[in-house]
Formats: C-alpha cells, structure tokens, sequence
C-alpha cells in the first residue's frame, strides 16, 4: 500500500514549500470554521441563553428568541456576501496576495467586534458580519491563489487544504466551546471569540514568506516576477522561464481569440457552461444541509433528547476532519465526478434516513433509535468531508478561465452564500415546526445533485488550467472530458509541470517552436 502511495502524484509533486503554502493561505477557512462551530454550539449553551436570551418558563431555562437567533445567524452569510462582492476588484487590482493581508484586517476587526460585546446582542451581530466579509473574501482568493499555484496532478490536494481547514476550525470551535460550557460569566465567550485571533496573526506572520502567483504576474505582464515565483514554487533548478514563454503565449492567443473581461462575459458563449458549473456545485453543497449541521446541528440532538449533545457534536466534527484528510489523496487519484456522485448518493441515504426516522417526533424514540440518528448524521459528515466539503472549492478554483477567474469565483461563492442566506434564516422555524423531517428537505436536494454531477460536472483532474480553457471552448462533452487529448498549449504546459521543468530534448524543441 506504502509502495502504492509512492508512484502517486501527491507524494511525488508535493514539495514542504506547497505543504507551507497550502496551509497558511488556507487559514481563512479555519475561521470560517470556528465561527460557524462556535456560534453553533453557542446557541445551545444555557450561558449563552442567559447572556443574551431571556427566561422561558416552558423549558424552565433561559432562551433566545427565533428571531434573535435567526438574524445572528442569517446576518452572517449577508457578512459574507459583501465580501464576495469586494474580492475580484482586490484581487484584481492589488493582487492574491495583498488580498490575503485584507482579508486578515477583516477578521481581526470582526473579532474585537465580538469580544467586545458584553452585554449587546446586536454588536456580536455586528461583528459576526465583518468576521463573515473577512470570510468571504477568503472564500475566493484563498481558492484563486492555490489553483494558480498548484501543479496540474496535485491540484485537487491544495485547494481541498480549504475545506480541511474549514472542518479543522469547525472542530476546533466546537472543542472550545465544549470544553469552555462550564466556565461561568463571560470569560468563556472570551475565551471561545479570542481563539479566532490565531486566523489573521497567522496570516500576517507568514505574509513575508508567501509569493504571488506566477499566473496573476503573467496576466499584469510581470514576466521576470513570475519566472522568481516559479523557482519559489518548484524549486531553483525548475525551468521557469519556458513555462513563463508557454504562459504568456497562451494569455496572448485568450486575449485574442477569447476575449473576455466583464462579468456579463461569464454568462456569454463557453463560459456560460463554466459558470453553471462552478455555481451550481455551490448551491447544491448548501442545499444538501451543510448549514443545517454547521449550526443547528446542536439544537437538534437536544431536541433528540442527548443529555451532552456538545460532546456528539465534537464527535462529529472529527470524523469529518479524518475524512477530510482522505480526499487530499482520493480528489487526485479518483478524479472529481467519482467523489461527487457518491457522496451525493450516501448523503442523500444519511438525510433521508434520519428524517424518515424522526418524522413522528422525537418523543416516542427509543435510546437505540436516537444513536441511529446520530451515527446517520456523524456518516454524512464523514461522506460530505470525502466529497463535497473539498470538492466545491476544487471545481471553483480551476474551473473558470483565467481572464474571468476572479468573476467565476464570485459568482461561484455568491451562489453558495445567496442559498445559504434563506437557509439560515428560515431553518429555525422550519425546524420548530416539523422537527426531524427537516432533513428530508436536505436528502432530496443530494438527489438533485446526483443528477447534477451525471450530467453537468466534467473530468478536470491532472489537467493544467490552460488545457480546461481548450476543452472548454472545443466544447467536449461532460462525459468525453476524461478522455479528450489536448494539443495546445495547456497541454504543454501540463507535460512541463510533469516533467519538473527538465523536459527530454524533443520537448525543449517543441517548447521552442511554441515560444516561436
């Protein structure tokens, strides 16, 4: 099995400076994470209730309204949506980068925001929005950065470090706020909100050492700085300055045969099909129920009747970080329909099943009834950490085109957001009111992804970022993408990734003609 992993291209393309890079510029997803988790566990703390809540003498405790719970909830995606709006003119304009140092300043003032907010309900609130524009500035020039970045065969390895982060911080949250649940007055909430500073001091410790993407310096026409990024990247001894010639190349012939600047041109001809594509597999990882865990999943085993549902809840969460872990090597090696498809399918199962189960109430449930439910809802986030935890954020990375990524990343996290907006906000009526059949809801939307991935989502593994703008604009059916060889100059860029920059005497000949 050892010898197996060895003849793989995570083992031999990934570098200790990929694994550096792929780790510190993903450290926004870890307070995506931990804010959401928290947040989560938060609200089923009688602490938090009493903070923030009033005393409800039907459950003889302290409580938050829906309504509060709603907004605190819901405002945060409307945090998030800013920042999406935000992040193609700051990548853009001052590149991935210097984004990432925004992106920081944004999580460090939401944070204070947070802490700061003794007794105002409304200022938590207020800081949870800045928190979340931090966040969705991540959201796309965290996954920008790394596709630009990655060779071709290990692609799917760093930019699923997104969404491994993403579960990390939500475990990691939700282990604070277990271990914090009997601390009394505010110094736990203190000490949960202060844990998201290790986010943006991380960020700002390791900014010196970060490169800018040698695709982003190509685009600006920065050719030496990008030629210096490679060598960063892959080595001293990488022949950067061929593949800088082949970029530059195919940016010229883009411009000039596929012109497209404005985001009117991500609804115009070929890439129509990418922008469906990258945002369609957004909404559907909303609309399968990942907010539902994220959030109410608490609320919902203490309706089950767990005496210690934060502790599942940990549980949970780390099965989900172990799966996670798993697609680092399974999205290169498998491909990404493979992973998607069946992890609709089992997830579709899990939902499914703990709605059917709990569709008469939660009263008459037996003790082995409710540990089946919570065993179908810990296997969703395992089969949600193998697929579409990492893989929405893979597909949105590569699949746009480079004069468009930036757009296509916005429009791709917009439509996460945008679905996850209502869900937030409505989900805790919706749950009030007909309890356990909620997941229904969410087990018939894997269904449509199922179909979905069947019939929408092409191949893009081990294909260059070049070579998916060659298929894409010879329009090569979803199914045939696997299989289609391509003959331009994605293709060499690809073989000279593959090669480590040292191609065989033929390859340097036609690399020459290329740049001829």
């Amino acid at each position: 099995m050892f010898n197996s992993f060895k003849e793989s291209a995570l083992y031999q393309e990934l570098s200790l400076r990929l694994v550096f890079i792929g780790c510190f510029v993903s450290l926004g997803a870890l307070g995506f994470g931990f804010d959401n988790s928290w947040w989560g566990g938060a609200l089923g703390l009688s602490q938090f209730g009493e903070k923030y809540g009033s005393w409800d003498p039907s459950i003889n405790n302290y409580s938050i309204l829906s309504e509060k719970t709603s907004a605190g909830t819901g405002t945060g995606s409307a945090g998030i949506i800013i920042g999406c709006l935000i992040a193609p003119w700051l990548c853009q304009n001052l590149g991935r980068k210097p984004t990432l140092l925004v992106m920081a300043g944004l999580l460090s003032v939401g944070i204070v925001l947070e802490a700061s907010a003794v007794t105002s309900y409304w200022q938590l609130v207020v800081g949870r929005v800045v928190v979340y524009a931090g966040i969705g500035l991540a959201s796309n020039v965290v996954p920008m950065y790394q596709s630009e970045c990655a060779p071709a065969r290990i692609r799917g390895a760093l930019l699923a470090a997104y969404s491994f982060w993403n579960i990390f911080g939500s475990f990691l949250g939700t282990l604070v706020v277990y271990l914090c649940r009997n601390i009394k007055g505010d110094w736990a909430f203190l000490t949960v909100i202060l844990c998201q500073l290790m986010v943006p001091v991380g960020i700002i410790l390791t900014y010196p050492f970060l490169p800018e993407t040698p695709r982003y310096l190509v685009y600006r026409g920065h050719y030496h700085e990008a030629e210096a990024a490679i060598k960063d990247l892959y080595g001293p001894n990488y022949n950067a300055a061929a593949e800088v010639t082949l970029l530059r190349l195919q940016v010229e012939e883009q411009r000039e045969l596929h012109k497209a600047t404005s985001i009117l041109d991500c609804f115009r001809g070929t890439n129509r099909r990418r922008t469906i594509i990258a945002a369609g597999v957004q909404i559907l990882q909303q609309a399968q129920g990942i907010s539902f865990v994220n959030n109410f999943i608490v609320t919902f085993m203490t309706q089950l009747g767990f005496a210690d549902p934060l502790k599942y809840n940990v549980i949970v969460f780390a099965c989900g970080l172990i799966a996670n872990m798993i697609s680092f090597y399974t999205f290169d090696k498998l491909g990404r329909r493979v992973n998607l498809f069946y992890g609709a399918l089992f997830m579709g199962a899990m939902m499914i099943g703990v709605g059917g189960t709990t569709a008469n109430g939660y009263e008459s449930l037996s003790p082995m009834v409710q540990n089946a439910c919570v065993a179908m809802l810990t296997l969703w986030f395992v089969f949600y950490g193998l697929s579409w935890g990492p893989g929405v954020w893979i597909l949105g990375g590569e699949i746009g085109t480079g004069q468009l990524r930036e757009r296509t990343l916005l429009l791709s996290s917009l439509g996460s957001f945008v679905t996850s907006v209502p869900i937030n906000f409505v989900n805790p009526y919706v749950q009030a009111a007909i309890g356990g059949r909620t997941a229904i809801i969410y087990g018939s939307f894997s269904v449509a992804a199922v179909v979905f991935v069947y019939f929408c989502l092409p191949e893009t593994k081990d294909r260059s970022l070049e070579e998916l703008d060659e298929m894409f604009q010879q329009k090569v059916s979803t199914r045939a993408f696997k299989d289609y060889v391509c003959t331009g100059l994605g293709a060499q860029i690809r073989q000279l990734e593959e090669d480590k920059g040292e191609p065989s005497k033929d390859k340097q000949v036609e690399h020459m003609e290329a740049a001829v």
